[in-house]
């Protein structure tokens, strides 16, 4: 007992043990349930985007399927091996928020509530278990601020050619990074530190963020701007349905509602006095809010703004409590914040059964959901892809060999296709075609097409297409979202025009 009470104590002597004992924790909480469910769907697709190595993706830009290329290399099929990569990444991400607090002159308690903060958050625990472009995103946003800290505290403009290289690799890591650029703008505009527009090292580090951003951008121009009509084809359907009510609700249900006390207090304490030299944290946060805000974003656009925040509602906090010399305040916010993580972690990692998730689900919201779907949407979109493959597999090979020989799979939807070119291999099929979005780029094989296999298309769409249509199988899926069954496998023959002609015509964008 005595040996760990000595470990305890070294390790809470000194910052940067402390902060790394939080990012250990992180990494804790996801390694047991890492693999517990089976490839998202996103994963599917970032791993076909990675065996395609190229400079851009309709959706996305190419550094995270570049990672899962490397994963794949490295580990193979392995899913532990392709999350511990975004793991890793959010681990990294709670350290810098640590180190971002002690830059503030913030003590232990600052650093450990910036931790829990992080640790606790849903959307972060979401991205903590998946490999998905948001475990990536946060991380480069986290590093954004760190540098701008340096700069402000040493003065010295020449720290701005690091944040050049920081921006380039986030805009290959996500496109938002754009908006971390505007937050800037803006808090540098309304700031004192707008004197540093006057420094040849921030043009300098534009140039350096746009050349490592140059690869994507010429892409982008060879295939006509794909993410530009995808991202307007995305507001125009998907995100125009999200009410201002429903944006601001969001940002204390994802970044967790007793969160909002510190990202709030944040706030308010770089924005409280004009000669505050953090005051551009908060018009950071404000300008993004509002632009996303405004051009009805996705709720959790806004996620990776919330660090900064975290961290200077925790040295308010931290003052508040030296303030009121009270010691029993410190223990109770740092309980409620765990208890509170504790009852949430449930919802976004998978401890338990996805039927038992949905019933703890139901239970904590007290049934305000009719549709607990919208919780767990995510979590069931794991489910189903063996099964699914199986029976492609099944169809495929009960045709004669000539015929298998001139058949393609044509799959609805990149997970569909994503899961055939991953786990189709033991079942010696042929990779899949689809016309959803990237994948649609890829186009059809270069061979001769007489047969499609339809893979989650009903037959009545099919029909509109070929002159044949047979519903070769239709299976009921085990935990998977309620619009993904009946999955229909059909046999289709005789187009009723060239398969290249169709293709043409069925642009995803």
């Amino acid at each position: 007992m005595e040996k760990i009470k000595k470990i305890f104590e070294k390790w809470y002597q000194h910052d940067w043990t402390f902060i790394a004992g939080f990012a250990l924790l992180k990494i804790i909480i996801h390694v047991p349930f890492l693999t517990r469910y089976g490839y998202h769907h996103d994963e599917l697709y970032f791993i076909a985007c990675g065996n395609h190595p190229d400079c851009g993706y309709v959706d996305h830009p190419p550094l995270v399927p570049w990672i899962a290329r490397l994963a794949t290399e490295l580990f193979g099929t392995s899913l532990f091996g392709l999350r511990i990569f975004a793991l890793l990444s959010g681990a990294a991400a709670i350290f810098i928020t640590g180190i971002l607090v002690r830059r503030f002159s913030g003590n232990r308690l600052a650093q450990g509530l910036a931790c829990l903060a992080m640790i606790i958050t849903p959307v972060f625990l979401r991205n903590g278990n998946l490999f998905t472009i948001g475990s990536f995103e946060l991380l480069f946003w986290i590093l954004g601020f760190y540098i701008l800290i340096k700069i402000i505290q040493k003065d010295k403009p020449k720290l701005w050619l690091w944040m050049g290289p920081i921006i380039g690799l986030g805009l290959l890591t996500k496109h938002s990074m754009f908006f971390f650029i505007f937050g800037l703008l803006i808090g540098l505009l309304a700031t004192r530190l707008r004197k540093y527009f006057k420094s040849p090292y921030l043009y300098a580090s534009v140039g350096i963020a746009f050349l490592i951003f140059l690869p994507n951008i010429l892409w982008q121009i060879k295939h006509d701007w794909p993410t530009l009509h995808f991202i307007m084809n995305l507001n125009k359907n998907l995100m125009q349905g999200i009410s201002p009510i429903q944006f601001i609700a969001g940002q204390f249900l994802y970044l967790h509602p007793f969160n909002a006390v510190l990202w709030i207090a944040g706030l308010v304490y770089f924005f409280r006095k004009k000669t505050n030299p953090y005051r551009i944290f908060a018009w950071i946060w404000i300008s993004v809010f509002l632009l996303l805000l405004i051009t009805k974003s996705k709720i959790y656009y806004l996620a990776p703004a919330y660090p900064i925040l975290f961290a200077g509602g925790s040295i308010a906090m931290e003052n508040w409590i030296n303030h009121k010399k009270k010691k029993w305040i410190s223990p109770a916010v740092i309980i409620i914040l765990i208890v509170s993580g504790i009852a949430l972690i449930p919802l976004s990692v998978p401890m338990l059964s996805i039927d038992k998730t949905e019933q703890y689900a139901d239970t904590i919201t007290f049934g305000a959901f009719e549709n607990i779907y919208e919780i767990t949407g995510d979590l069931r979109g794991m489910f189903g892809w063996e099964k699914r493959v199986q029976e492609v597999a099944a169809v495929y090979h009960s045709l004669p060999e000539k015929e298998k020989e001139k058949t393609i799979i044509l799959a609805a939807g990149y997970g569909n296709a994503g899961a055939v070119d991953l786990l189709g291999k033991k079942f010696r099929l042929p990779e899949a075609s689809s016309l959803s979005l990237s994948y649609w780029l890829w186009g059809l094989p270069d061979k001769p097409i007489e047969t499609v296999i339809g893979m989650g298309y009903s037959k009545v769409s099919l029909e509109n297409a070929f002159k044949e249509v047979e519903l070769a199988a239709e299976i009921q899926l085990e935990h998977v979202n309620p619009g993904v069954n009946p999955f229909f496998i059909t046999i289709c023959r005789q187009p009723k025009d060239s398969l290249q002609n169709i293709w043409l015509r069925n642009r995803p964008w």
